[in-house]
C-alpha cells in the first residue's frame, strides 16, 4: 500500500468500529485536499500481523514440532521467531512469489503478480461521495464483494473521508478491499482532490465593491461582466453556492506587516478566494497563493513624444558668435575696400562715385546671396566681387549642409530608466504614497532605488492620483512611474486635448509580474479552482479577459520619425524681420517729418494762434 496517495491511512479493529470511527472524524477538522483512508477488517478475522502473509514466506521446511536427535539426546526445534530472523534477508528468494514475480507469472486464480501493488487509477469512473448519515457500510461491502466474487475470502475493506469544510459534513467512499490473493488490485485510487466538488456548499467569493468608488491607483480595475462570468463558470464547474462579499479597497500590507481590505480578509480566512486580478509580486507571494496567471503586466515610465523639431532657431544654428562676428567684419572690410577703390578711381574716370552705405549694402546683399545692381569698373572692384562671391558661396553651402543634417537625422530618444535618469531635463514622479511608491522602496533594483529617492528628493514632483501624474508628462519635461494596467486605463480616459495620444510607454522589464486571482496561503481548495481556470482558458474566455484587464495603448497617428522645420524654428528671424520693418517705417515717418519741418512749423503756429484767440475771446 506504500504506492497509495494517502495522507492518513486509519486501521479500524473490524467494521462495528465504524460508527466510532465516524464520531471522531465529525468531531475532527478535515482539510477540503485531504486524503483520509479509513481500513476496516472483516469482523470475522482477527487480527495477527505475522499470519497475515504467512504463505509468502518460507522460514523452515521443518514443522515446529518435531524434535531433533542430536548426540543421542532429543532437543526441541529452534522458536519460531528465531527461524524467521534466520531466513528473513533471504525469504522473498525462498516463496514461490517472488519466483512468480520474477518470471512475470500469475500467483493464484490467474492474477497478474506484475504491479499488483498498484492502484487502480482510473479517473474516468464516477465518483460518488455520500453524507456519512446515510452510508451504510456492511451494505457496500456485500455489495462489492458479491460484483468482484470475493463473499467468503478475508479482506480488509477501504473506505475514504473527506469534508467539504472544516466545521461541515462528512462525506465516505467505498475504495474496495485488500486481500492476499489480490493485494490491490481491486482497490481504487481515492478520490482526487482535481476531481472534487462542493456539492452544493458554499463557497465564499470576496471583491471589490463596485458601487463605492474605487481609488484610481489601485490594480483592481476590471470588466465587471467578464468577472461575473468568472464566478458563474467557477460555480457550475465546482458544484458551489457562490456567496459574494464585497469590500472598500483590495487592501496592501501595514507597516506592521498586516493586510487590510479584501487581500485580509483573505489572510484570516473569511474568503476562499478574491475575484479581483492581482499583481503577484514577491511580498503578496509570502502570505498568499496565486492560482493560475490570467494576464501579465508590469511598471512603465510615461513621458510625451520629444519634440521633432524643437524652438532652436534654425537659421542662427550653424554659427557661433565668433563665427558670427567674423562674417560682420569680413561684410565691414569688403565695404571699405570698396569704397576706397571708388574714390581712388573716380578722380581719373568718369565713373559714379559710391558712398560707404551703398557699399555696405552692396557687400551684405552679396554674404546673404542677394547680389546687386552694381558693375565693377575696374579689376580692383571685380576682384572684391569675386572674393565676396565665393566667400558667400562657401558660407551658404556650409549653411544649408548644417540645416539639411538638423532636420533629416532622428532625434535621440529616451528609451530606458538609465537614460531617465541621466536626462538633465527630465522631473521624475509618481503618486504619493501609493502603491507603486511602496515597490520603488521596497525592489531591490538599484535604478528603482535611484528613481525613488530622486523622485521623492524633489516633493512638488509627486502626484495625488495616476490622473494628474500622466496630464503632467503629457505636457511637461516629466518621467512618471506607474503600473501599467492603471496607467493605460487611465490614458484612455484622457481627452486628446489632455495628452492622450502625447505619451510614450518606456516598460521597465524588471518588473515584469503576473496577474492572477489570490488565495489564502496553502488554500485546499487551490487545486481544483486551477482545473477550472484551465477549463475555462481552453474556450478562450481568459484571453478576454486578459485584454480587458490590461488594455493596449491607445491607437494615435504615429508621430513622424524625422525632424521638420516649423515657424517657431525661425522666430528670432521673425522678430528680426518686424523690428526692421517697424524700424523702417519709423526712420521713414521721422525723415519725411524733417523735411517738411518749415510746413508743420507754420501750420502748428497757426493752430496755436487760433487756439489763443479763441481763448481770449471768450474770457
Amino acid at each position: 500500500m506504500n504506492m497509495a496517495p494517502y495522507d492518513w491511512l486509519i486501521l479500524a479493529r473490524s467494521v462495528r468500529d465504524f460508527d466510532k470511527m465516524n464520531d471522531i472524524l465529525n468531531a475532527t477538522a478535515i482539510r477540503f485536499d485531504q486524503n483520509i483512508v479509513v481500513a476496516y477488517p472483516d469482523p470475522q478475522y482477527k487480527i495477527q500481523p505475522l499470519n497475515l502473509c504467512k504463505k509468502n514466506f518460507v522460514y523452515s521446511k521443518l514443522d515446529p514440532l518435531i524434535h531433533k536427535k542430536r548426540n543421542n539426546v532429543y532437543i526441541k526445534k529452534q522458536s519460531y521467531d528465531s527461524n524467521r530472523a534466520l531466513f528473513e534477508n533471504s525469504y522473498y528468494r525462498t516463496s514461490l512469489r517472488f519466483l512468480n514475480i520474477t518470471r512475470h507469472k500469475t500467483y493464484k486464480d490467474k492474477m497478474p503478480l506484475l504491479r499488483s501493488g498498484v492502484l487502480n487509477y482510473n479517473y474516468s469512473r464516477e465518483f460518488q461521495m455520500t453524507n456519512i448519515s446515510q452510508y451504510f457500510l456492511r451494505r457496500a461491502i456485500r455489495t462489492w464483494s458479491r460484483k468482484n466474487n470475493m463473499t467468503d475470502s478475508f479482506k480488509i475493506n477501504l473506505l475514504q473521508y473527506f469534508k467539504l469544510r472544516t466545521n461541515t459534513t462528512l462525506f465516505a467512499s467505498y475504495l474496495g478491499a485488500w486481500s492476499t490473493d489480490r493485494s490491490m488490485s481491486l482497490v481504487d485510487s481515492p478520490y482526487p482532490v482535481e476531481a472534487r466538488q462542493f456539492m452544493g456548499e458554499r463557497l465564499v467569493v470576496g471583491r471589490c465593491n463596485a458601487t463605492e468608488e474605487k481609488s484610481p491607483d489601485e490594480d483592481t480595475t476590471s470588466s465587471a461582466a467578464l468577472m461575473d462570468d468568472v464566478l458563474q463558470f467557477l460555480s457550475v464547474q465546482l458544484n458551489a453556492t457562490s456567496v459574494t462579499r464585497y469590500y472598500s479597497k483590495l487592501g496592501f500590507r501595514t507597516y506592521e506587516g498586516a493586510w487590510t481590505g479584501l487581500l485580509g480578509a483573505l489572510m484570516d480566512n473569511s474568503a476562499d478566494i478574491a475575484l479581483e486580478a492581482v499583481t503577484a509580486l514577491s511580498a503578496h507571494h509570502e502570505d498568499m497563493d496565486f492560482v493560475f496567471p490570467i494576464a501579465e503586466t508590469m511598471c512603465n515610465i510615461y513621458i510625451r513624444h520629444q519634440e521633432t523639431s524643437a524652438v532652436r532657431d534654425i537659421f542662427l544654428a550653424p554659427f557661433s558668435p565668433r563665427l558670427i562676428a567674423c562674417v560682420l567684419s569680413v561684410a565691414l572690410a569688403a565695404s571699405v575696400a570698396i569704397v576706397i577703390i571708388s574714390r581712388l578711381t573716380s578722380a581719373y574716370r568718369n565713373v559714379r562715385h559710391m558712398s560707404c552705405g551703398e557699399a555696405l549694402i552692396w557687400a551684405t546683399g552679396i554674404l546673404c546671396q542677394q547680389g546687386g545692381t552694381w558693375t565693377p569698373q575696374n579689376p580692383a572692384a571685380s576682384i572684391v566681387l569675386i572674393v565676396c562671391l565665393l566667400f558667400a558661396v562657401v558660407i551658404f553651402n556650409a549653411y544649408a549642409a548644417f540645416i539639411t543634417s538638423v532636420l533629416s537625422v532622428r532625434v535621440a530618444s529616451v528609451g530606458t530608466v538609465a537614460d531617465v535618469l541621466h536626462s538633465p531635463n527630465l522631473k521624475i514622479g509618481y503618486v504619493r504614497n501609493g502603491v507603486d511608491q511602496m515597490y520603488l522602496m521596497s525592489t531591490k533594483d538599484s535604478q528603482l532605488n535611484a528613481f525613488y529617492i530622486r523622485g521623492y528628493s524633489e516633493a512638488e514632483n509627486l502626484v495625488s492620483t495616476a490622473e494628474e501624474g500622466l496630464a503632467r508628462a503629457a505636457s511637461q519635461d516629466y518621467a512618471f512611474f506607474a503600473g501599467q494596467q492603471v496607467a493605460r486605463h487611465t490614458i484612455r480616459s484622457l481627452s486628446q486635448a489632455r495628452g492622450r495620444c502625447a505619451l510614450r510607454e518606456l516598460p521597465v522589464h524588471s518588473t515584469r509580474a503576473d496577474m492572477a486571482f489570490p488565495l489564502p496561503r496553502h488554500s485546499p481548495y487551490s487545486r481544483p479552482i486551477l482545473v477550472s481556470l484551465l477549463r475555462l482558458r481552453s474556450g478562450g474566455a481568459l484571453a478576454r479577459l486578459a485584454a480587458a484587464l490590461v488594455p493596449s495603448m491607445p491607437q494615435c497617428t504615429p508621430s513622424s520619425g524625422f525632424a521638420s522645420a516649423r515657424a517657431a524654428d525661425v522666430r528670432t528671424a521673425l522678430f528680426i524681420l518686424l523690428t526692421g520693418l517697424s524700424t523702417a517705417v519709423i526712420i521713414g515717418i521721422g525723415e519725411y517729418t524733417w523735411r517738411n519741418r518749415k510746413k508743420y512749423r507754420r501750420n502748428l503756429g497757426k493752430c496755436f494762434n487760433r487756439m489763443l484767440n479763441l481763448v481770449l475771446f471768450k474770457l
